[in-house]
């Protein structure tokens, strides 16, 4: 434990007792980094109550735990050993079968997290036990703030139009301050059409709410080819003799199941049986299913007369509810096995979001991105150039996340058209300019307004939002709204992670381009300040796959 820490492990203990009465968990633990050096990814159990630590006193980033909140960002909860196989081990080792975790998020970085488990009358953690969870995060942060921990002190935010983003935005130009999005108005030295653009851009986006479209989607018979393709694959994991596809709510509640050989009556009995209780422990809705039995590989293998450990876990798919995968095997599985089964569970997930993300349009948003980059036959053929190049390492990289398909596309969208609000703000006079004064410079960091209340109309509130956010800096000195840390949406996040990337290495960037190694010394100088820790170190790592 740090030695600042001590004198302040009280009052953070009374914090931790806060779980109880908001989230009536049984059990709870804080972690904290053991260094102020965050990079270290290394946390320790500062102070709990009736928690068993188990082998957990301290944990890295290689801990599933970790990984997840460190990427994801957001606090989630499971419940139940079955509910997935990630946690399954944490869970049974240390006596639970619940549990909720928050992540300490600031600037960029993740600097500790509370774990919770088993909720008081054996009851299901649920969605308003996130939102009490976020709140004791935030008072834990506020003590370590108020004691100047972590960084943490209190930033004052200044207007610095040398000082900004390490990157500029466009192929010609220096870097930008950070202009504030409701007090900044350009003045002389921008054309009387710019500063209409802004003005209007303005306030079309104060009237628009950028919110994710959360509508629901149904799976169509056709929909369900690629889990028909895959699903069999689960037989050759060593031990497995049955495989469940179950669709709830979608077109009578299909089932897919295949098996090594005959299942007996009493089997798929106790496979429902377990299906529902597992929906009972995630609070979903109980449904008859209507089974579809096939024995891809033949009946000549034993016929399954009652189940052995079986697992079900979330099908997650954007905008797709009530999917679900089960696995029910002879014997209980190995760690090799439950390594190929999460490799599958994520095809599957991916080969869905595809069907869905193809069925949605993507295509036809494509060709709109396409018109928006290059309205006027290639007038500006570097900044196309620059957003193609940025749209591409954006995609790739978002796929080395492993993200759903259908966030990876809006991810590819918004950095195709991150830069076309540039093109309304006198950029044929300014992009081969060699000196800007101090007015065009803020004027052009009007550009992601400006480019966001273009594409909302024709792309979408969430491809609006990434490119309206793509300047935001996760220690709250970007533009136009100076957010900080998780405020700032994913897409954004990535986009400007490759962004900075193709511009400080394309040979057609503003500036002499860099080689690979010193391109990565300054993306990792600028993360946790400019860019999101976390996803700078995941994008090094994936740097062969991105680019190339």
């Amino acid at each position: 434990m740090l030695p600042e820490i001590k004198p302040i492990e009280s009052q953070l203990k009374q914090i931790l007792y806060s779980c109880v009465e908001h989230v009536q968990a049984t059990k709870a633990a804080l972690y904290l980094s053991v260094s102020h050096d965050l990079n270290e990814k290394k946390y320790e159990l500062i102070t709990h109550y009736q928690y068993n630590p188990a082998d957990r006193k301290v944990v890295n980033a290689n801990d599933d735990l970790v990984d997840r909140l460190a990427v994801k960002r957001t606090p989630f909860f499971v419940n139940g050993l079955g509910t997935d196989q990630r946690f399954a081990e944490i869970l049974f080792r240390q006596g639970n079968d619940r549990m909720l975790a928050a992540p300490l998020f600031s600037r960029g970085r993740l600097i500790g997290f509370i774990d919770m488990r088993d909720k008081a009358g054996k009851k299901p953690f649920e969605g308003n036990d996130v939102s009490a969870a976020t709140k004791i995060a935030e008072d834990m942060l506020a003590v370590l703030a108020r004691n100047k921990l972590y960084g943490l002190a209190p930033l004052a935010l200044v207007e610095d139009p040398v000082v900004g983003m390490m990157v500029a935005p466009s192929p010609t130009l220096p870097p930008p301050g950070a202009p504030d999005i409701v007090l900044h108005q350009p003045g002389q030295g921008f054309s009387p059409a710019a500063m209409q653009a802004v003005e209007a851009s303005r306030q079309y986006m104060s009237r628009r709410q950028l919110n994710r479209d959360t509508s629901t989607r149904v799976l169509s018979e056709s929909d369900l080819d690629p889990v028909r393709i895959l699903l069999p694959a689960v037989l050759a994991i060593p031990g497995a003799t049955l495989g469940v596809f179950s669709a709830i709510g979608h077109m009578n509640n299909p089932q897919i199941i295949v098996s090594t050989g005959p299942v007996a009556d009493s089997a798929l009995e106790k496979l429902q049986s377990h299906i529902e209780a597992w929906l009972k422990r995630t609070n979903q809705t109980r449904l008859l299913m209507r089974p579809q039995v096939t024995i891809p590989f033949g009946d000549a293998g034993a016929p399954i007369t009652t189940l052995g450990p079986t697992f079900s876990a979330p099908v997650t798919v954007f905008s797709v509810e009530g999917l679900v995968l089960t696995i029910s095997f002879d014997r209980q599985p190995d760690g090799a096995a439950q390594r190929t089964l999460k490799l599958l569970l994520r095809q599957l997930e991916h080969a869905i979001e595809s069907i869905v993300t193809s069925a949605s349009g993507r295509s036809e948003k494509l060709l709109i991105a396409e018109r928006l980059l290059e309205p006027d036959f290639q007038k500006f053929p570097e900044l196309a150039e620059h957003c193609r190049e940025v749209a591409m390492a954006a995609q790739r990289f978002a796929r080395a996340l492993e993200l759903p398909a259908a966030q990876i596309e809006t991810i590819r969208l918004s950095a195709l058209v991150h830069d076309v609000g540039m093109r309304l703000l006198d950029y044929e006079r300014l992009y081969r300019a060699s000196k800007l004064s101090a007015e065009e410079l803020k004027g052009l960091a009007e550009h992601p307004v400006v480019g966001a209340a273009l594409v909302e109309p024709l792309l979408g509130a969430e491809v609006a939002l990434a490119v309206l956010r793509h300047h935001e800096r996760v220690d709250g000195k970007g533009y136009p709204s100076r957010l900080t840390g998780q405020q700032i949406p994913l897409a954004s996040r990535v986009l400007q992670i490759a962004d900075a990337w193709v511009a400080m290495t394309s040979p057609q960037s503003y500036q002499t381009p860099v080689g690979r190694e010193q391109a990565s010394k300054r993306l990792r100088e600028g993360a946790g300040s400019q860019f999101d820790a976390a996803l700078v170190e995941r994008f090094l790592k994936a740097l062969p796959d991105i680019v190339g």
